[in-house]
């Protein structure tokens, strides 16, 4: 049996479908059981629960071979790092209680620093409490690059204003990663349990890309060739994402990202051939974000 946290998200669907297209056993987790019925009906087992809840995320856990472990954002939490470090603790705990040996984490670059990568740091410090768990259990910290899907978080500001635009410096290299090709990753990976010990893997995208770039890309597929970057102050951003409902905890954590980005500590990987994917920015905005501008 193998287990998926935060199954309704991007990397946490695409992994369980591919897993049972796999024809592999598999359990879903979420809070609500209603989210996970296109998994159901392809053969999963659903669960539905408080992922803050140690009795429900043990036996949750029971018999399994192997867990996905993702820590869900909370847009409205009125302390970020104390919503990560719970639900962190509670995995832990569950792991322990209920005997699994075998855990991914979908983790972040930059989580090597845990005091000044703001909304990433949370992911940091999970992966030093998954790296004390006990000899016999092996866990793999997968350390993705900045997703791909975050550019559906500027389809409004197109719409509205004509531009992209985030606090990341124009012409600042780093890589993007669709969530698809950390799914395929990562089923293979719980599928095959080719790892042992407590270890770190990079996946960095297809290659590095500035904000220009991205811009440039995106006006292309979407027929507004003129669309350009634009580099938000933080204020701004803050002020802007405030008026979204967000609240202003994790405002200041994307924001601590963002500084992160700038100051260069979440491209610090190397990139070679087992950390390049295959998905590119102009595949992604051809066949994904164009369809979720309409």
């Amino acid at each position: 049996m193998i287990i998926i946290t935060g199954a309704t998200g991007n990397i946490g669907s695409k992994t369980a479908a591919k897993l049972l297209a796999q024809g592999k056993k598999v359990k879903v987790i979420a809070r609500h059981a209603e989210k996970l019925e296109d998994l159901k009906k392809n053969g999963a087992l659903v669960e539905a629960g408080d992922l803050r809840d140690v009795n429900f995320l043990t036996s949750a856990f029971k018999d399994a071979e192997s867990v996905l472990l993702i820590i869900p954002a909370d847009l409205q939490s009125k302390n970020i790092s104390e919503h990560q470090d719970a639900l962190g603790k509670v995995q832990i705990e569950a792991i322990q209680n209920s005997g699994v040996k075998n855990v991914i984490f979908i983790s972040s670059q930059g989580a090597q620093d845990i005091e000044n990568t703001g909304v990433v740091a949370g992911l940091g410090r999970h992966e030093l409490r998954l790296n004390k768990l006990p000899e016999d259990v092996n866990v793999l910290n997968v350390r993705a690059a900045y997703f791909m899907e975050n550019l559906f978080n500027q389809i409004g500001v197109i719409k509205a204003m004509g531009i992209i635009g985030t606090p990341i410096k124009s012409d600042f290299k780093m890589g993007m990663i669709a969530t698809q090709d950390i799914a395929e990753y990562v089923a293979n990976k719980l599928a095959r349990l080719d790892f042992k010990g407590k270890n770190t893997l990079d996946l960095l995208g297809d290659r590095d890309y500035d904000h220009n770039e991205v811009a440039s890309i995106v006006g292309k597929a979407i027929n507004k060739p003129e669309l350009g970057y634009v580099e938000f102050s933080y204020e701004d951003n803050k002020k802007a994402l405030l008026q979204y409902g967000i609240s202003e905890s994790f405002a200041d954590a994307l924001n601590g990202l963002y500084k992160g980005i700038n100051a260069g500590l979440i491209t610090v990987s190397k990139r070679n051939s087992s950390s390049t994917t295959s998905t590119t920015l102009e595949n992604f905005v051809e066949t994904v974000f164009k369809y979720a501008m309409q």
